[in-house]
């Protein structure tokens, strides 16, 4: 069902999303106005009149409701979890009972600024290559169902034996012409499926451990991965959270099944007593979760005490191995993209022209 913002009476459809970005200026613009003296109550007030998203619209004005009603900010996060996740509502909890709600508003936005800096730049990179397959494929269908048609009666009525790459490209056409409906057919109930194996626990976690184990996009999504634990370490620690809520928190902020299995395994043994850092070992021995240098920069700040700094500078680190691994990914796909069209285009050129010179020789 729709909603409406009781203001404006701007319905709320299904497809409005808050995005990541619309948090962050959300929680820039409280830890500005706090720092400045304004009590949290106008500080939302000012920041719901520059707002036009229906949904954040909605969202923050039943988060203005709770607070005038009494409850303390973090209650009140928990109440909206679609808007809210519990990192976040865990980290302004700290802050309410240490006294410094400014310095986590401040951090929550500096670390959602980052992770959609981050995604912006993947966007950024694969729109390009995507766009030269979507076109190279438009191209392909374009030439088989509309332009070989019309070459075949030339050569059907020709009365000679075709050649081999001229018999290939017009049994490929006829084949997509009449097979077209059933092939997109296919696609979708393949892509449906896909779609229903991935929401069940197994499928997902087959699907995220595909996804880390992938050439070039594994590499790439690992690292994504360790840029969003190493910030949300050095974030949760940093807000005075203890060690095993904040690996909890953590694993389900990756949205990554192994990853989550995997530090809910570290968590249990840090919580029978054990080392950061050894416990990140034994779960891992062979590094193929956790990179060796984050093992060895988390047990340099176990001995210094300072997880929480070198776990920022960590994640510092990686989102330039992120952009290192998305120039090597554009890098890969343009040449591909364009080894197929070379391969296409040979293959139509072939075709023809073979043919024609078939032809010509039966007519000489």
């Amino acid at each position: 069902m729709d909603r409406k913002f009781p203001e404006s009476g701007v319905p709320v459809r299904f497809w409005h999303r808050i995005s990541t970005k619309e948090k962050a200026l959300f929680f820039e613009h409280l830890s500005n106005l706090v720092e400045g003296g304004v009590t949290v109550v106008q500080a939302l007030h000012s920041f719901l009149e520059k707002i036009d998203n229906p949904r954040f619209m909605a969202e923050l004005s039943e988060l203005i409701l709770l607070v005038e009603s009494g409850d303390p900010f973090s209650t009140a996060m928990k109440k909206l979890p679609r808007t809210f996740g519990r990192a976040e509502i865990s980290i302004v909890e700290a802050g309410e009972q240490s006294g410094t709600m400014q310095k986590s508003f401040s951090s929550i936005a500096a670390d959602l600024r980052n992770r959609d800096e981050i995604a912006m730049k993947l966007k950024t990179a694969l729109t390009y290559p995507v766009v030269i397959m979507l076109f190279l494929m438009t191209a392909v269908l374009i030439v088989m169902t509309y332009v070989v048609p019309k070459l075949v009666p030339l050569f059907q009525t020709s009365g000679t034996e075709l050649p081999a790459a001229t018999a290939s490209l017009m049994a490929a056409s006829n084949f997509f012409r009449e097979h077209s409906v059933a092939m997109i057919v296919l696609v979708a109930i393949a892509a449906f499926g896909l779609r229903a194996w991935v929401s069940t626990y197994s499928g997902r976690f087959a699907f995220d451990r595909f996804a880390l184990r992938a050439p070039l996009i594994g590499p790439l999504y690992r690292n994504y991965l360790i840029v969003r634990i190493s910030s949300m370490l050095g974030l949760l620690i940093g807000a005075g959270i203890p060690i095993i809520k904040t690996l909890r928190l953590t694993g389900e902020s990756t949205g990554n099944l192994v990853f989550e299995e995997k530090i809910a395994e570290v968590a249990s043994k840090v919580e029978m007593g054990k080392k950061f850092s050894d416990s990140l070992t034994e779960c891992d021995p062979e590094y193929r979760i956790f990179t060796r240098d984050f093992v060895q920069i988390v047990s340099a700040g176990e001995k210094t005490s300072t997880i929480n700094k070198v776990t920022l500078r960590l994640a510092e680190q990686y989102s330039r191995e992120v952009d290192a691994s998305i120039a090597t990914l554009v890098r890969f796909v343009e040449p591909a993209a364009i080894v197929f069209a070379g391969g296409f285009v040979l293959w139509f050129a072939l075709a023809i022209f073979s043919a024609v010179m078939r032809v010509t020789e039966m007519v000489g």
